[in-house]
């Protein structure tokens, strides 16, 4: 009976060292749910502010049974990942051109820092005026909102190559494909995600900030009805799903990361 529970205990030891992130991350966010109800119901009791997490768990499962939450899931999953998509396509292969291309670096640059810094959900009424109060405008704001962290971090990411590597392989007479495929993209990647997983918050903030201002259904439309009726707990239950499908969205790009550079684990 000892030898099996040595080997159980080793088991268990062997599958959490396997698992360990995802456990720690795991638990993180099942404190970080205890905590929200214990400071709903013994701080801040005031449930205009805030409701304890059972309630808002509650509100969810009832949106869910009535279809309610669906509705509004998809039309903001629809839009977020065309959107998101869209920027990812775009701004990799412009960043590809500014890093590989000083004519491109140097004339998209300045282009690029000042939209970057302009407040663009001022556009909205551009928007509008342009693709009505449809879908289209909304993912028309998630692309312009993404698109440029991510087009920045890969032209940093490429022009961030060591250049001793480059020498080497001018060196060795590697040509200008094989340069790119075998140092630069590798090079490159670690930027590439980080910029994908600045855009994932970016692009969400769009989805909220578009369906607040101009739309009819999704999450976002979900949270300003509840505001304006006072129905905490369905606010609540929009901005949860929010920061889930972000963490999420994060994870997944983090697995991407360590498939396709396993050299950085």
């Amino acid at each position: 009976m000892a030898r099996a529970l040595i080997e159980r205990e080793s088991g268990w030891r062997a599958f959490y060292d396997q698992n360990r992130p995802r456990i720690r991350a795991v638990l993180s966010i099942l404190a970080g749910f205890a905590l929200w109800e214990i400071v709903a119901e013994k701080i801040i009791t005031n449930r205009l502010i805030i409701v304890p997490f059972s309630a808002v768990m509650k509100a969810l499962w009832k949106l869910a049974i009535t279809g309610e939450l669906w509705h509004h899931f998809y039309v903001s999953a629809a839009e977020f990942v065309l959107g998101f998509f869209l920027a990812a396509a775009v701004g990799i292969f412009l960043g590809f051109l500014m890093g590989t291309n000083t004519w491109f670096r140097e004339s998209l640059e300045p282009l690029v820092s000042a939209l970057y810094a302009t407040p663009l959900v001022a556009l909205i009424p551009f928007y509008i005026l342009l693709f009505g109060i449809y879908m289209a405008s909304r993912v028309a704001l998630v692309f312009t909102v993404s698109v440029f962290p991510i087009l920045i971090s890969t032209s940093a990411g490429l022009l961030s190559v060591d250049r001793n590597l480059l020498e080497v392989a001018s060196s060795f007479s590697a040509t200008r494909k094989q340069v790119f495929f075998k140092i630069q993209i590798p090079a490159a990647l670690p930027f590439i995600v980080s910029g994908l997983r600045l855009g994932v918050g970016r692009a969400l903030t769009g989805v909220v900030v578009g369906e607040l201002f101009f739309a009819t259904a999704g999450l976002g439309y979900m949270i300003s009805i509840a505001g304006q009726t006072f129905d905490t707990p369905m606010l609540f239950v929009g901005v949860l799903i929010f920061a889930l499908a972000g963490v999420l969205a994060i994870g997944l790009l983090q697995k991407l990361e360590k498939r396709m550079a396993p050299w950085r684990t």
